[in-house]
């Protein structure tokens, strides 16, 4: 299950969605893969095959079709860091800072702080890492107007066996779409 949480301080304002969320790292020459299903208040599909992103619109039966270089416009921070890299791929991008020791959801978790180190949108990134299985349980994406996100994972089953079809974002006839993020 995954909550995201969208705020603008500036008016006040914070956006809600609710969905689920499907994830298997790269491993040998299989690329990583994640998506993600909007159950409320939308049915959008956000799906990452690799490089390959997907993300599709069905109230405005619209689908956008690029990759995570074109999405991020080259900038580190497009992805949910923590799940698909080793801790010297992200000490490569960012600058790491224990914070402290939390509970989250009923879980033990440790909050880091991640500054970006070669600009980006984010000006931090904060990760809570769960003490049990040291996978990502929350995420606090500030960018650098002072807008923040936050996305928090709940009844996270780890290991679990998800065919590679599940990744896979059907996409009806008539479609629109569109090649530019």
């Amino acid at each position: 299950e995954l909550i995201q949480q969208k705020t603008n301080p500036q008016i006040g304002s914070t956006d809600t969605d609710y969905g689920s969320i499907l994830y298997k790292p790269a491993a040998g020459k299989d690329k990583g893969k994640l998506r993600i299903d909007y159950v409320k208040p939308s049915k959008d599909i956000v799906a990452v095959v690799g490089e390959s992103v997907t993300f599709y619109q069905p109230r405005i039966n619209q689908v956008f079709k690029g990759t995570l270089g074109k999405v991020s416009k080259g900038k580190v921070g497009a992805n949910l860091v923590g799940l698909d890299g080793s801790l010297k791929a992200l000490t490569a991008n960012y600058n790491i800072d224990f914070v402290k020791d939390e509970s989250v959801n009923g879980q033990m978790t440790t909050l880091l702080k991640l500054t970006p180190k070669g600009g980006g949108q984010y000006s931090a990134i904060h990760l809570w890492v769960n003490q049990q299985n040291w996978l990502p349980a929350q995420w606090k994406m500030v960018e650098r107007n002072g807008d923040y996100t936050v996305i928090t994972l709940k009844n996270l089953q780890v290991n679990a066996n998800v065919a590679d079809t599940a990744f896979v974002v059907n996409i009806p006839n008539g479609t629109k779409v569109v090649d530019k993020f």
